[in-house]
């Protein structure tokens, strides 16, 4: 038998707070999750701005850009590259979920989805390619600090964005307001999410919301 261990209370309320957040934001069906969906899916573009420009302005940045645009080709040929790949794109476009099916049922009859797709496509990689701007020049200013390569410091998966890129904020000037954007972003990306799936199979959600 495996020892679970006790109950982590601070982890229990922070999930309590975060189910309910998601009830008041759709308790009121279509009025309601539509205004809470255009904060939630607009505002992280802001916050990630302003880490964007603050990351570019620390030493080492230049060190951690030059690494994100310049892979390595050898990496090419290991499967494991390719599985992250396909379970980041699977995951940002949540395919097979239904939520762009049952959100795109709201268009007009003759609506071009096509259109649409590719205007999905080209904002939801184009985010990811700027957010990888803000976060490997955060991680060159990790390295520049501790005095080592980068490629020691650039983890991938979720220890990414909760073990890597938080170390680094600590390191920078006012920790505690970079610390705020950051996981205010997460948590209203987070959201955005949970409300669109939770929702997109009760078929309340308007057209707009699809992100």
């Amino acid at each position: 038998m495996y020892d679970l261990g006790s109950v982590r209370w601070e982890l229990a309320l922070c999930l309590l707070l975060a189910w309910i957040l998601c009830y008041f934001c759709v308790w009121k069906g279509v009025k309601s999750t539509g205004k809470v969906v255009y904060f939630t899916a607009t505002f992280p573009y802001v916050i990630l701005a302003v880490l964007l420009v603050r990351g570019l302005t620390l030493p080492g940045a230049v060190n951690g850009i030059i690494f994100y645009l310049y892979p390595n080709p050898a990496r090419l040929t290991d499967p494991q590259v390719w599985m992250d790949a396909g379970t980041q794109i699977f995951y940002s476009y949540a395919l097979c979920i239904g939520c762009l099916t049952a959100l795109g049922s709201y268009n007009k009859y003759n609506n071009n989805c096509y259109k649409d797709c590719i205007y999905l496509c080209l904002l939801n990689s184009g985010t990811s390619f700027v957010a990888g701007f803000a976060i490997f020049s955060v991680l060159g200013f990790m390295a520049y600090e501790q005095q080592t390569d980068i490629s020691k410091v650039a983890e991938s998966g979720p220890g990414l964005a909760f073990i890597a890129y938080p170390r680094a904020v600590t390191l920078m000037p006012v920790p505690q307001l970079w610390a705020v954007c950051f996981f205010l972003m997460i948590i209203l990306l987070g959201l955005d999410s949970e409300v669109s799936v939770k929702n997109s199979p009760m078929r309340i959600l308007p057209r707009f919301t699809l992100s």
